[in-house]
């Protein structure tokens, strides 16, 4: 039935708490869809599976009843994360053992990163392992022609096995190049936005209309710096596809255009995600946010002011960096707690090295140099935790990081956010309620109320 598997791998380790809430995050590998795409303009059936949190033999079990021991083609895995390693390892040994594939590809430019003899030394059972966009590299994997890619390719959700289950992504830039330490696009060039007509034609092509949660699509962007006329001509494309939809986006606090909130409410924008990450002078210095801390905290809460105003809702991201102290920890709550009317949401998390050893050892060493030390580099290969100082050691800071997002995120306001961009989109309030009951967890959200 299908040519080729596409598949995202699962994870058998959570990132954050391993509950059961986490556990309903559907995350969609819009990167990946991007390949299947170009293979369906090939000629060929591709299908795109995700591994999510399901356990690796049940995941093959599923893949078995879909036909992927027919398949004469190679299988495509995307690893979008160093969480995801141990999994792909469980998967792999599968495919070649058991189900006899003959050939295992697997990709993710962020985990690579130019080391493929180290992944695959961990991946014994991967046959190859592709560095960087796979895009114009598939003709020669899959032995025929493909017209070499130029630009953004239109995302083909038929492709996308329960496409009903996932909140679309439509990717409308590119690259960062802000230089922040912390960050792993901070050398890659922002490119251009993609035209609000591709855009527009995009959405009429994804969007479903039906009975399950209304689809709310994530404009991807590592930073969304949108200009005036962009802005103007996806209002006018909204109004002649007659779309009303409401989207998301992720940007910075000294990019986003504040005198631009009208015409992104007009657009459909509906909530942001806001890389505050700090609000103490200091800790904005060190992670080089900004060398005028007085004057990015103004902009910050002028933002979200008028966000809120104008009917956006804003989730604040917070990232506890080397260095922090009681006193930092403490410019930070009182920040929020002054903007706390303004706020939908917090996500809260210690910096973290991610990374081979021989790639992220500098970033560690300029981290060394705040005054932070290394808690844990071997529980899992490609991430590094920290202890943020002598006074705040790693597992202080999940504590932390908990209690500030629970301070200033209902379970309802969290729900909201995740069900807009995250959750399967035939999980209700009412479902989630009874899981937390069920369960009994602890939470980053407050369910003193519910």
């Amino acid at each position: 039935m299908y040519d080729v598997f596409c598949i995202s791998a699962g994870q058998l380790i959570v990132k954050k708490d391993a509950n059961n809430i986490n556990k309903k995050n559907n995350y969609l590998n819009y990167g990946l869809l991007s390949l299947a795409s170009i293979i369906k303009m090939s000629g060929l059936s591709p299908i795109q599976l995700h591994g999510n949190f399901i356990e690796p033999r049940e995941f093959a079990n599923y893949c078995i009843s879909m036909g992927i021991v027919n398949t004469k083609y190679p299988v495509f895995i995307s690893i979008p994360s160093f969480y995801a390693i141990s999994w792909v390892n469980i998967f792999t040994k599968i495919l070649k053992k058991e189900l006899k594939i003959k050939e295992v590809i697997v990709g993710g430019r962020w985990v690579i990163d130019g080391e493929i003899n180290q992944l695959a030394q961990m991946l014994p059972y991967v046959d190859k392992v592709i560095d960087g966009l796979g895009e114009n590299k598939l003709s020669g994997l899959l032995g025929r022609k493909i017209e070499k890619i130029i630009g953004y390719v239109p995302l083909n959700y038929r492709l996308l096995d329960k496409r009903e289950m996932y909140q679309p992504s439509i990717e409308v830039s590119r690259g960062c190049g802000m230089k922040c330490t912390f960050c792993q696009e901070r050398n890659e060039k922002l490119q251009p936005l993609k035209s609000p007509i591709n855009i527009a034609s995009e959405a009429s092509d994804i969007l479903l209309k039906d009975e399950l949660h209304p689809m709310s699509p994530y404009f991807e962007a590592s930073m969304f710096k949108p200009t005036s006329d962009w802005l103007e001509e996806l209002i006018e494309q909204r109004e002649i596809h007659s779309h009303t939809y409401f989207w998301r986006a992720e940007s910075r606090v000294d990019t986003f255009p504040v005198k631009q909130i009208p015409s992104l409410v007009n657009a459909g924008m509906k909530v942001l995600d806001l890389g505050l990450e700090s609000a103490s002078p200091t800790q904005i210095k060190l992670m080089g946010k900004s060398n005028t801390p007085a004057k990015y905290l103004h902009r910050a809460s002028n933002l979200i002011e008028k966000a809120h105003s104008a009917g956006i809702d804003v989730k604040v991201n917070i990232l506890l960096y080397a260095g922090e102290s009681n006193k930092t920890i403490d410019e930070t709550y009182k920040w929020l707690d002054e903007h706390r009317a303004y706020i939908k949401g917090v996500s809260v998390g210690p910096v973290l090295a991610f990374g081979w050893d021989n790639k992220k050892s500098d970033f560690i060493k300029s981290l060394r140099l705040l005054g932070a030390t290394i808690h844990d580099d071997k529980s899992l290969k490609g991430v590094t935790s920290l202890n943020l100082s002598s006074s705040i050691d790693y597992n202080t800071s999940l504590r932390i990081s908990k209690d500030l997002s629970r301070e200033f995120m209902t379970a309802k306001d969290y729900f909201y956010l995740k069900s807009f961009s995250y959750f399967s989109r035939d999980y209700t309030y009412e479902q989630f309620l009874q899981d937390i009951k069920i369960e009994k967890g602890s939470y980053s959200f407050d369910i003193s109320n519910i």
